[in-house]
């Protein structure tokens, strides 16, 4: 496993049970730990906004999550990683939490959602000792914190959305007693079950982004445009670097 550096962002290349280990690690040695599971939206959104760069590096773990940027990392680094999507990161921890008595924290999502997403895992034997909804004012993330840190989290994941979910755990991360926080997407709402994952076979073939559109087309109506920018922006570095070669 090696870091390795794309538009400007660190991102770890290696197998995935590297990067489990790694995590799995950290924790065991109480090492305050802040995972960033990269994506293209994510890769691309860093490239965009330097702010958000800044906070994606300032990540203590940075791992591939998906396809686009696993293509990216062997098109412009020569590195052959594989990826691990945050969703797996995410059962891995909490399996592993039913062994370690890790206590475990769901931030986003609906009311309803996360509640039935920490129901869900509870009667798995994950010791879920709290949960928050994601439609929280900028002003009450104290609060949140609070009820965060009375509760003696060893795991927290935030299901907030790409960028808010990074800036947020960045931002309150200083006074956060935790040993891992991790943004997670939209896995909450697949645990919940109102939303599933794409088949495996779908996962493959690298549409696991096509099949979450056709999910949620409004809400996700700009992804096969940032598909596109995405593929641009690693083609024309490819290009850019190989002139380099040339001249």
């Amino acid at each position: 496993m090696k870091e390795v550096e794309l538009f400007g962002t660190r991102v770890l290349s290696g197998k995935r049970e590297e990067f489990l280990n790694e995590i799995e690690k950290r924790l065991k040695e109480k090492k305050k730990t802040f995972v960033v599971t990269m994506n293209a939206s994510i890769l691309l959104k860093a490239v965009e906004d330097k702010e958000y760069r800044d906070v994606i590096n300032s990540a203590d773990l940075i791992v591939p999550d998906g396809s686009g940027v696993v293509w990216a990392m062997r098109s412009l680094t020569g590195d052959h990683t594989e990826r691990l999507p945050g969703i797996e990161i995410m059962k891995y921890l909490c399996d592993r939490s039913r062994e370690t008595g890790w206590r475990v924290y769901l931030l986003g999502s609906k009311e309803e959602i996360v509640k039935k997403a920490a129901d869900s895992l509870k009667r798995s034997g994950v010791n879920v000792v709290g949960y928050h909804h994601g439609f929280f004012r900028e002003e009450e993330s104290e609060r949140v914190v609070r009820d965060i840190n009375e509760r003696s989290i060893d795991l927290l994941f935030v299901g907030m959305g790409v960028p808010r979910q990074e800036k947020w755990i960045h931002r309150n991360f200083p006074q956060l007693n935790v040993r891992l926080a991790m943004g997670v997407g939209g896995s909450i709402d697949v645990i919940s079950g109102k939303k599933k994952r794409a088949p495996e076979w779908i996962q493959k073939i690298n549409l696991e982004w096509l099949y979450r559109f056709f999910q949620s087309p409004v809400s996700k109506r700009k992804v096969p445009l940032q598909v596109l920018k995405f593929v641009f922006l690693v083609l024309r570095e490819k290009l850019k670097n190989r002139n380099r070669r040339l001249f």
